[in-house]
């Protein structure tokens, strides 16, 4: 059966509960610290207040469970009376700031004493180019900086963000940044790629076409091959317009530390252009998706990513084709075998780049473990009995999705739980699996294993009711399992 529910440690009760009470408490705001304050925000000096600090109550409460308690007001909308300012205080390594409806100008006051700050995140809130100045100013020791979806924010603030960090070597140190705002345009991001020399991160969707631009422009300016590269150790390939020959390889030759690289797939990518991935000898994740102007025949399996996977197959870890309509399971067995998670459509032998002689050991070596490190798998569709069966037999299995999976039947799973297939997966989620049954799923639900969540997505033969008698079994008996149910009839239920 699954697990039964675990009692919530002291300390996450002790979190949740001090958060809830903050969200409803009327604390009014600092009102004589913020009259004196009469300066534009670039005008704000470091000061204490010493005669509030000596009636708050939260100085006194160790750091790491104060950042706990910040972080735990960020997607709540409740938060409307309290003063958050309460909270900061110079020791703090950590500071996500609540999504609140506030004059961000009145709580810039507090910036000037995180000359400590590691991890700032301002993400989806209304901070703007006045409060990239003061972060620029006193945050020298910034190492992640998160301003995503910030509306207010424009090249204006990058551009002090930038001009206040040289004085603070916030320049040499800050390693990720994410910008994707409406105000940002081409010209901001090409500030940040110049300036900010140790960034292993830039998220923000204009980046490759930006990369394009300031190594060319480099080249046409030193009319060499440039000595420099950046730090960059994760980027998203994906081009305003359509894709040139050339410009992948390009920026990747600049890129050589990169481990994580997702490719929007768009007319004007090629097989030949893919080779340049081959460079990257430290690839760890690999994402290969489409995009709405995508054909869905730019590239090709066994044309395009085999020859890569070659070359670099064994440092894979996570690998997602879900671009592909088709590929070959055996290829990726043989030249990946440490895979953590991998997403995939369909199966097609044709598309293998392995000798017959290959495959047929691979197939036949009963007993062998394909994947001794997978955790994370998608896949379905035309998958053939014995494939599916190996592929849900990694012994580290934790999350399954799988889609329009006809060889999922009753017998499937009766044999699969009699081998103990399932018994370490937490998640399960079954998208259009049309064959199998309550009969069948009966015994999944209530055998030994680790279930945490299971999910039935417009599969046919399993019904609402179904759903909602195995979540009062799990109720009953208390477990911690989750359910979600939707069909045709149906929108997303959850039970919890």
């Amino acid at each position: 059966m699954p697990k039964v529910k675990t009692v919530e440690s002291l300390y996450s009760q002790c979190i949740h509960r001090i958060a809830r009470s903050l969200e409803n408490i009327k604390t009014p705001v600092n009102v004589k610290r913020f009259k004196s304050w009469t300066g534009s925000p670039g005008s704000v000096k470091q000061t204490f207040d010493n005669e509030s600090s000596g009636i708050n109550p939260f100085l006194e409460i160790p750091t790491e469970l104060l950042e706990n308690i910040i972080s735990s007001f960020s997607f709540s909308k409740k938060v409307k009376h309290f003063n958050i300012e309460f909270l900061i205080t110079a020791e703090l390594k950590k500071l996500i700031i609540p999504n609140m409806n506030c004059k961000y100008e009145q709580y810039l006051n507090f910036f000037p004493k995180l000359e400590k700050l590691q991890v700032l995140v301002l993400h989806q809130t209304n901070a703007g180019d006045s409060c990239l100045k003061i972060i620029g100013t006193w945050c020298k020791n910034l190492r992640i900086l998160d301003i995503n979806f910030c509306s207010r924010v424009t090249d204006t603030g990058i551009e002090l963000l930038i001009f206040q960090s040289k004085s603070t070597q916030l320049c040499k140190t800050l390693q990720k940044l994410f910008i994707s705002c409406r105000g940002v345009t081409k010209k901001g991001i090409k500030m940040a790629v110049n300036h900010f020399s140790a960034l292993q991160v830039l998220e923000d969707l204009k980046i490759f076409d930006v990369l394009v631009d300031v190594v060319q422009s480099s080249a046409k300016v030193q009319r060499q091959p440039q000595s420099f590269n950046f730090s960059f150790t994760r980027l998203e390939i994906r081009p305003a317009s359509l894709y040139r020959s050339g410009n992948l390889g390009l920026v990747l030759g600049y890129c050589p530390f990169v481990r994580e690289i997702t490719i929007v797939v768009k007319p004007g990518l090629t097989d030949t252009d893919l080779l340049c991935l081959t460079n990257l000898k430290n690839l760890q994740l690999l994402y290969i998706m489409g995009h709405s102007k995508s054909t869905g025949d730019e590239i090709t399996f066994h044309m395009g990513v085999a020859p890569v996977l070659k070359v670099i197959g064994n440092s894979l870890q996570f690998l997602d084709l879900s671009y592909f309509a088709f590929v070959d399971i055996w290829t990726i067995v043989k030249l990946c075998p440490h895979l953590i998670s991998l997403m995939f459509e369909k199966q097609c032998q044709s598309l293998s780049v392995l000798s017959e002689n290959e495959i047929i050991q691979l197939r036949n070596d009963k007993g062998r473990i394909i994947f001794q490190e997978l955790k994370v798998l998608h896949c379905g569709f035309n998958l053939s009995n014995d494939i599916l069966f190996d592929l849900l037999s990694c012994p580290l299995l934790e999350r399954v999705q799988l889609s329009f999976c006809y060889e999922l039947t009753d017998n499937f799973l009766q044999e699969a739980l009699a081998n103990g297939i399932f018994k370490n997966v937490k998640v399960l989620s079954l998208d259009a699996c049309n064959v199998v049954t309550k009969q069948g799923l009966d015994e999944l639900v209530i055998n030994d294993n680790s279930l945490e969540e299971i999910s039935f997505h417009f599969c046919k033969k399993v019904t609402k009711k179904h759903v909602y008698d195995w979540h009062k079994i799990a109720r009953r008996k208390n477990w911690k399992l989750l359910f979600e149910f939707e069909d045709s009839d149906t929108k997303l239920i959850t039970y919890r």
